[in-house]
């Protein structure tokens, strides 16, 4: 397996818990939806061959995503790693398919945190880094790193337009 660089700054492990409850929750909310099709199929039309086939394909998706996306956890974790270098911000991201995103600060419009439930009861929040183009999500910072981290890109940004002045 040809050597892939990791970047140094890796996301608390307490954002693992933050992806299992947001897989489950997903494959719930699903899970839910099937069976209120299933009941709907089966009350006006009853549960024909077709439907049989359907059904039984929708629900083995739903266990197989939510089962792939729940061992890959473990790796994605390993793999989503952030840096700040003297030009820019880098993210990386990725098991199978990895890629390196790099953000420089002259391209940052603004940049905001966010904390839904889970990060809230876990005690993180998420940066979002918004360029021209797209927003960057950073989810799963502590409170204080993602304020410290915020202060220091906010500092970059400014240093970076004042070199192009």
């Amino acid at each position: 397996m040809m050597d892939y660089p990791l970047l140094k700054n890796q996301l608390p492990e307490s954002i693992r818990t933050v992806w299992k409850k947001t897989s489950l929750t997903t494959f719930i909310f699903f899970l839910t939806l099937g069976i209120g099709v299933t009941s709907i199929v089966i009350y006006f039309e009853g549960l024909n061959p077709v439907w049989t086939l359907i059904l039984t394909i929708y629900f083995a998706l739903v266990c197989i995503l939510y089962l792939l996306n729940f061992v890959l956890i473990k790796y994605r974790y390993q793999y989503f790693r952030y840096e700040i270098t003297n030009e820019e911000l880098v993210f990386q991201k990725g098991f199978i398919f990895r890629s390196i995103t790099y953000v420089p600060f002259s391209r940052i419009q603004h940049i905001e945190t966010e904390q839904g439930p889970f990060l809230r009861r876990e005690n993180l929040m998420e940066l979002v880094v918004h360029t021209a183009a797209t927003a960057h999500h950073l989810a799963g910072l502590s409170i204080e790193d993602s304020e410290i981290l915020r202060q220091s890109l906010l500092q970059k940004v400014e240093e970076a337009s004042e070199d192009e002045s």
